[in-house]
């Protein structure tokens, strides 16, 4: 399975009466976005099969920046990737193992200890806002299976 996560681009801090999934994009995280979209296309990377996304805001602002006009699926909204943690994000990958490839697009920590759970890496920055890691591996669900691919941090864009 070819499993690409994205962490949300930055957003802005959240106003004194604000739930937390409403908080936008800033104007940087909405750059940012587009320069990862830019850069998806330039390298003609298709976009996964099966695309899911956190309810939040911010997750659904993001995908709605970095997949326009890559000939992607439509995101599906999965509220489990809203403060998903391992035994969530594990059972979004159990849920369709047939699946050749998949794309999450949420929070962290769980969007990092999912990379470090499959990989058996810890990203030197960790996962940044705005971060992408393509993963290669034979079985999503057993730890240390994956290999890094790409990894592209919205410093790496500009």
């Amino acid at each position: 399975m070819e499993l690409w996560i994205l962490r949300h681009a930055k957003a802005r801090a959240p106003l004194a009466d604000e739930y937390d999934q409403d908080r936008p994009l800033t104007e940087q995280g909405q750059a940012d976005a587009v320069a990862l979209n830019r850069w998806l296309a330039r390298q003609a990377m298709r976009p996964p099969g099966r695309i899911l996304v956190s309810p939040a805001a911010r997750t659904r602002q993001t995908a709605d920046l970095v997949l326009r006009d890559l000939d992607a699926p439509a995101p599906l909204i999965e509220p489990q990737l809203w403060e998903a943690g391992d035994r969530e994000l594990i059972g979004l990958l159990q849920a369709d193992p047939q699946q050749d490839s998949m794309m999450l697009i949420g929070h962290n920590p769980g969007l990092e200890w999912l990379t470090r759970w499959i990989t058996g890496q810890r990203l030197t920055l960790g996962l940044q806002p705005g971060t992408l890691v393509v993963i290669d591996t034979p079985d999503p669900t057993a730890p240390g299976s994956g290999s890094i691919k790409t990894v592209r941090q919205p410093t790496d864009l500009t």
